[in-house]
């Protein structure tokens, strides 16, 4: 396996992406009405899915060919429309990705689990 990319070691940018992963879910738990009712819990998703994509964008070739099924190029698009083009953002849409996706990612990228 890999150790590196831009002087990171691979588990350190998978131990960013859990982290993020666990904010995450700390924000799902608040519930669908906290997050349709706070704005503040919406920016946090952004933050939070910026973090992962961001992280997700560093990790080495090897790894994202071994694991075919995370959907690469959508998670490099959600980083430019969070950090980009904000005004645009579905939060619905948002809510699914924090819910449903981040954790199938970290599923995913158990094996590179230090």
């Amino acid at each position: 396996m890999p150790s590196r990319k831009k002087g990171r070691p691979v588990d350190s940018i998978v131990a960013d992406i859990n982290e993020a992963g666990e904010a995450a879910a700390e924000l799902i738990v608040r519930g669908r009405t906290a997050w349709n009712d706070d704005m503040l819990l919406k920016l946090a998703g952004e933050a939070v899915i910026g973090r992962i994509a961001d992280a997700a964008n560093r990790l080495p070739s090897e790894v994202k060919v071994s694991l075919p099924g995370v959907p690469w190029e959508d998670i490099r698009d959600i980083r430019i429309l969070v950090d980009h083009v904000y005004h645009r953002i579905d939060y619905e849409a948002l809510w699914q990705t924090l819910r449903d996706d981040v954790p199938d990612l970290l599923d995913q990228l158990e094996p590179w689990r230090a």
